[in-house]
């Protein structure tokens, strides 16, 4: 199902052991996202925990533990698409879908997405790619060509959020970073789910279908390290 960790510049930055959970709930591989030189910085494809990591470990050095600079990082769990490098998170806005696979690239605004939007889920004429980027492709970019500036927009925020069930994180080369949907907040630092903690048994009902597929991912997850599956 996927989790976004989104750290506004000011804020702190998330635990080794908040990556790790975070990892090992969505292991599908993973991704950051960040300003630099009037651009979004897209780096992702990081396969194991150990590789991303080292890589946030570099980055933080290199810019200071982003204590003036926005970060967002997303670790996946893959629902459509193969699970490889290239449809991990985040993902510039573009109808580009090969700049999307991009390993490294730079964008105006970059995207990162946890939920399902079934509406976008990939057919074979659609080639290997995933619903997140079928929705920034169709509509998003739709959206764009209407208003540059949509994301700026608490009701198109909103629009998106109330037709998705879903959390998005985006990005925009001025730094700003904008949350869609229900985010978990701790210490000032959000996650779109609670798949940066060790997982507890709760009986609870859900409010849409996505905070059930959270749920029921993370069980599962948290189950295999038991070996209980």
């Amino acid at each position: 199902m996927c989790i976004i960790i989104a750290k506004k510049k000011g804020n702190r930055l998330p635990s080794k052991s908040e990556l790790e959970y975070s990892f090992r709930h969505n292991a599908d591989g993973a991704g950051f996202m960040y300003t630099e030189n009037g651009k979004v910085v897209i780096d992702k494809g990081y396969m194991t925990f150990e590789k991303f990591y080292k890589r946030y470990q570099d980055l933080c050095k290199k810019y200071n533990n982003f204590k003036d600079k926005s970060l967002v990082i997303h670790c996946r769990i893959g629902t459509a698409g193969s699970n490889n490098a290239q449809n991990t998170h985040p993902y510039p806005l573009t109808r580009n879908v090969l700049k999307m696979h991009k390993l490294y690239t730079t964008a105006n605004v970059g995207i990162a997405h946890n939920g399902i939007i079934s509406d976008y889920n990939p057919d074979k004429t659609d080639g290997d790619v995933n619903d997140t980027q079928l929705f920034i492709k169709t509509f998003l970019m739709n959206l764009s060509n209407s208003d540059s500036k949509f994301y700026k927009r608490e009701h198109y925020r909103d629009y998106i959020a109330n037709i998705t069930s879903s959390r998005f994180a985006i990005l925009d080369c001025e730094d700003n970073l904008y949350l869609v949907g229900r985010y978990e907040t701790e210490d000032n630092l959000n996650f779109s789910n609670k798949n940066y903690k060790p997982f507890t048994y709760t009986y609870k009902s859900y409010s849409s279908y996505n905070d059930y597929y959270d749920t029921y991912w993370t069980n599962y997850y948290n189950r295999l390290e038991r070996d209980e599956i």
